[in-house]
Order: structure tokens, then C-alpha cells, then sequence
């Protein structure tokens, strides 16, 4: 499922996060370190879960979106309405703008949540699915998505794609579509 956020990196150095980015103009992105370190899911360590403590070595990054789930957002807008505050657009927006703050303190009070889906290490035969880079950056204390899924056939896939055309409006977060 292809989540509507800010697409985002964290990359962890022997276990520690030191940077996190967004993908900015698809070539260079914006460095928002200060900022997503105020969302609650985001580990400062990675968790040293014993089969994975290679991962607390060297370059770690995890790649993934930071989103805003609707309940959430749409607590936000009563809340402003009861202000007399414009209400925001959508979730992604908000997301986005929000990441973009100058000040932290502004960022801790909104609800953001980070899901990983992907991880890319220096030596790609350390992740060498994306089904293991789930259960990885899992065990490494990261939320990700809890709807991916792997199939053995094309038949599997499009089950799931019928299924999600309408059950995707049942998450928490907003998509748009499935990659």
C-alpha cells in the first residue's frame, strides 16, 4: 500500500540516528533532522535485537513516509474550527508543511507517525528482499506498514488489489494506490 505522506529517510550510523532527510527535488533533499526527532515512532537508537546487531554497525538507512493518520487530522480541524482557524487541506499536506517547520516545538505537538518501506545497507545481500527489510527494520524497533504482503503468484496479487481498492479507505492513513 502506498502511503500519502512526506517521503523521508532516517540514516542511523552504528545504531544511532544522525540524519534525516526528505526527498526534496528528487535529487537533493531537505535535511529535517531536527524535526522528525519529535516523532514519537522515530527510535533515536536502533533496537539491538540479537539476530540483527550487524545492523547496529556501520550505515543504516530506512526509508519510509511520514504521515498523519486521519483521526488525528481530523481532530486537529475541530480543534481549529473551534478557534476560528481555517481548517487544513488533508492529511499529506499538513504532514509535509508541518516536517518543513522552523521550530520543533511546533512539530512535537503534531501527531506524526513515520512507516518504513524499504532499507538499504552498504552491502545490499544484508536486505536481499523487501519482505526481510520489513521484518529487519521491525526488529530494529521502526514501525512499518502492517499490511505488506508477499505472494507466489500474479493471481495472489490481484486478489489483494481488489481487495485494497476498497479496503484501503479502512486505514489509518491515506494512500494512493499500491505499489
Amino acid at each position: 500500500i502506498k502511503m500519502d505522506g512526506l517521503a523521508c529517510s532516517l540514516i542511523y550510523e552504528d545504531g544511532v540516528l544522525q540524519t534525516a532527510v526528505t526527498r526534496g527535488d528528487g535529487r537533493v533533499g531537505e535535511d529535517v533532522t531536527s524535526n522528525v526527532r519529535t516523532i514519537e515512532n522515530v527510535p533515536m537508537k536502533l533496537r539491538a535485537a540479537p539476530e540483527r546487531r550487524a545492523f547496529l554497525h556501520g550505515r543504516t538507512e530506512v526509508r519510509g513516509e511520514i504521515v498523519m493518520y486521519k483521526d488525528d487530522f481530523a481532530e486537529l480541524n475541530k480543534q481549529r474550527e473551534k478557534e476560528g482557524k481555517p481548517a487544513f487541506m488533508n492529511p499529506r499536506n499538513l504532514a509535509a508543511g508541518t516536517i518543513r517547520q522552523l521550530d520543533p516545538k511546533l512539530v512535537a505537538e503534531r501527531p506524526l507517525h513515520f512507516l518504513a518501506y524499504d532499507l538499504i545497507r552498504d552491502d545490499p545481500s544484508e536486505v536481499p528482499t523487501y519482505s526481510e527489510a520489513y521484518d529487519i527494520v521491525r526488529d530494529l524497533g521502526i514501525s512499518a506498514n502492517k499490511e505488506a504482503s508477499v505472494f507466489l503468484s500474479i493471481n495472489e496479487v490481484m486478489t489483494f488489489v481488489d481487495i485494497w481498492d476498497t479496503k484501503r479507505h479502512d486505514l489509518r492513513f491515506n494512500t494512493d494506490g499500491l505499489v
